[in-house]
């Protein structure tokens, strides 16, 4: 995905979010020959939930996509300020404005209940999940990586019916935040692909092909 890409990712552009039990290890989140879903491919022989999944020939609802949305809140850092004695020179009262640590990163996802039934991932042996996205803007362009590792699964619940009728189901987990770091540029040899990584904490990353 170059600079200046102008087609939108839709909810129709997830094409994998993959669950395993094998967490990317500190050397392969840095990587600058494999990008993340190679790795996790690697590491991961046996998917334990994809939540999109591909459509069954025989029927189409056994392993059809069932993730509703999703959304990623936290990463945030605590701000906190000190009233000290005295007032600087624009009057204003004189303050010590000190940092707290990262708050931890909680994905959350809304699951239309049919099989597989996500509480099989409930469970300490689930490790990490990525997030696989490509808009066919091109062959090198417009798919992006979004990586979740040393994770903890902390809900798997609520099974209400909605307003259509349909069983929905949540699914948590959360890992830990962090400072963005330095762009990472990752030159794959197999499959020939350039990528753009950008940890945006300890176990978060987000990679971006550019060729």
């Amino acid at each position: 995905m170059t600079l200046g890409n102008y087609t939108p990712f839709r909810a129709k552009h997830i094409e994998g979010v993959k669950f395993g039990s094998t967490a990317w290890t500190s050397a392969d989140m840095a990587s600058t020959a494999n990008a993340l879903d190679t790795t996790f491919a690697t590491n991961n022989g046996s998917v334990l939930l994809n939540l999109v999944g591909d459509a069954d020939t025989n029927s189409p609802t056994k392993s059809y996509a069932f993730a509703k949305d999703f959304k990623t809140s936290g990463n945030e850092r605590e701000i906190s300020e000190d009233p000290l004695l005295g007032n600087d020179s624009s009057n204003s009262q004189n303050v010590e404005i000190g940092t707290g640590s990262n708050s931890r990163i909680t994905t959350e996802f809304t699951c239309v209940y049919r099989n597989n039934a996500p509480l099989s991932i409930f469970n300490d042996t689930t490790k990490c999940c990525l997030i696989q996205m490509d808009n066919d803007e091109s062959v090198s362009a417009g798919v992006v990586n979004i990586a979740f590792n040393n994770i903890m699964m902390t809900k798997v619940g609520d099974l209400t019916r909605n307003s259509d009728g349909l069983m929905e189901q949540m699914v948590s987990f959360t890992c830990r935040g962090g400072t963005s770091g330095t762009e990472i540029t990752v030159n794959q040899a197999a499959p020939a692909e350039t990528w753009k990584k950008i940890r945006a904490g300890v176990d978060y990353a987000e990679e971006i092909q550019t060729a």
